[in-house]
């Protein structure tokens, strides 16, 4: 009898990883929200390539004028600079994955593996997941660019090349992100004991996503900065990869740019480089990493401490569930990184609204620095409420439901004290800087109490039916669309963000209306913490499946 070769059964294995969740509820379907996220990424890169085709065909109807020149090598360094966000994002999220880890150790050592059978595994697991991301991210801007560059009459004889730049530019950035990951990381694993690599992973993974998000939300601020910065030849060129990148265009073209030309060889170099050292990095470290892996998992690793405030607690079971929360989050690794994330976009937003360029320099925007607070504020409220619904260990759950009586007041209590303590008191604090270089002091402490008024009014509103103990209930996936949900996002923010900063102009302009605004808003805020619903049911689960199973097996 003929037995089966380990590689596709490890192949299958290692792929089906990237899709486990454990915080899912039965029956719940987590490939269904890993679609959508796909399709908002094909969607993104429609919507940008549709957007570029009339410069295309401006191109090629009328002569092309300086401006519209640099107009299209902007939009030509977003294309990479999208797939180079991309790609790091999912490498760097799946940081622990692209070495094996604990579970691979015990359950696949007994097995007469050969190492080099499951490095092979591995990596095609890996390759596999980021060509998944990579089709829907490239295909739609490149397919539409290609197509748009061969109909325009006049870029005919070049459309062609001009299609290979576009692949070779968001196909090469994406390559290159994994591929610098990949080489940092197998540096780290040879020059570091394993003990030292496992402590230090989770902080470069919350900085490396928060680097991530920020080069993709933040790319209209240095957009604006490329063509003084090609002019004076500025630093940031030579470090900043999507910018490699999109001289792959200038070098496919033949334009007359020698710097643009300079950094897309440099892409190609760059790329060549880190494959190198991946090869060499994983081919030295592999095999002393999973030898090393299981002794140090166990090792004791230094406790997060969380001490709950005396001054926010009420009554013991609301100081139990602070207790819990920050505990949570102190140690939780998939809650500060989805902060992390959450609040890098937060910033990257208000850099866009606070942030202009003026011959070549960052200055300060009178108008939309008004509205950063709110946009932080907003950013700060909304990523605590998004947090708490994912659980952190399912399992544990059996302490709140033995005890469940009356958590739901307590819950909506805590959670909204330690939001406003820890989470929006520090992003007001943060943005204080700005209201010192604009404002006088009377100015600042109005902005100050108005700002913490109304994030708090927003606290209330965004918990207002929160029937949850935070990380304790299962969610279901799928059941909301990504899509639908962005777009209401993206209304409420700027609408809540820029009437309140017109509400602020009108109350330094007419004091009856700021009195008015306080003795309203102060009403209000009373009322909502001294109000006493109903007592309700907490909620455990994401959803009431029609079939409840026993889970026995």
């Amino acid at each position: 009898m003929a037995t089966q070769r380990p590689f596709p059964l490890l192949l299958k294995i290692f792929r089906d990883r990237f899709f486990e969740n454990d915080s899912a509820s039965p029956g719940g379907g987590f490939e269904t929200n890993v679609n959508q996220v796909l399709g908002l990424l094909a969607a993104i890169g429609v919507f940008v390539g549709y957007f570029v085709m009339p410069t295309f065909l401006a191109l090629s109807l009328d002569p092309p004028t300086p401006e519209t020149v640099w107009e299209l090598r902007v939009l030509r360094m977003f294309f990479p600079t999208y797939a180079f966000a991309v790609a790091a994002f999912a490498a760097v999220f799946h940081w622990d994955m692209l070495f094996p880890d604990r579970r691979d150790f015990l359950v696949l050592t007994p097995f007469p593996i050969r190492l080099h059978e499951l490095i092979a595994a591995k990596f095609a697991a890996l390759m596999l997941f980021l060509l998944l991301i990579a089709v829907p991210v490239n295909l739609a801007p490149d397919f539409l660019v290609s197509l748009a560059a061969i109909m325009a009459p006049k870029l005919r004889g070049t459309g062609l090349r001009l299609a290979g730049a576009q692949i070779v530019a968001t196909g090469g950035a994406f390559v290159f992100a994994f591929l610098f990951v990949a080489a940092f990381q197998g540096i780290l694993i040879n020059l570091t004991s394993t003990k030292f690599f496992r402590r230090i992973s989770p902080w470069i993974q919350m900085a490396g996503l928060s680097l991530t998000v920020l080069t993709l939300l933040s790319f209209p601020v240095y957009a604006g900065l490329l063509k003084p910065g090609i002019e004076n030849r500025q630093l940031w060129l030579y470090l900043f990869p999507p910018a490699w990148f999109s001289g792959v265009y200038e070098l496919f073209l033949g334009g007359p740019n020698r710097l643009l030309a300079s950094l897309g060889k440099q892409a190609f170099e760059m790329t060549a480089l880190m494959f190198v050292i991946v090869v060499v990095t994983w081919a030295l470290g592999f095999r002393r990493h999973f030898r090393r892996t299981l002794e140090t998992e166990d090792t004791p690793h230094r406790p997060h401490t969380w001490t709950t405030p005396h001054w926010l607690v009420r009554t013991p079971r609301e100081g139990a569930l602070i207790g819990f929360i920050g505990k949570t989050l102190a140690r939780s690794q998939k809650h500060q990184f989805f902060l992390a994330a959450y609040l890098s976009a937060g910033l990257s937003v208000s850099a866009i609204l606070g942030l202009a360029v003026r011959d070549g320099k960052v200055i300060l925007s009178p108008g939309g620095a008004r509205a950063v607070p709110f946009v932080l504020g907003f950013f700060f409220i909304t990523a605590f409420r998004a947090a708490f619904q994912f659980p952190a260990e399912l399992s544990a759950n059996w302490l709140f439901r033995i005890t469940e009586s009356k958590w739901t007041e307590v819950s909506r209590s805590a959670t909204r004290k330690l939001v406003l303590a820890t989470g929006l008191i520090p992003a007001l604090i943060l943005v204080l800087p700005i209201e010192f270089a604009e404002f006088a002091w009377p100015t600042i402490l109005e902005h100050s109490f108005v700002q913490l008024i109304a994030a708090a009014l927003m606290i209330e509103a965004i918990f207002w039916n929160f029937d949850k103990v935070p990380f304790t209930c299962s969610y279901f996936p799928g059941r909301k669309s990504l899509a639908l949900l962005l777009v209401l996002y993206v209304y409420g923010l700027t609408g809540y963000a820029f009437h309140m900063a017109d509400l602020e102009v009108a109350m330094e302009r007419h004091w009856p209306i700021a009195l008015l605004f306080f003795a309203v808003t102060s009403w209000a805020l009373v009322w909502s913490w001294r109000r006493h619903p109903e007592v309700e049911t907490v909620r455990f689960d994401g959803s009431e499946p029609v079939i409840q199973t026993l889970e026995l097996t």
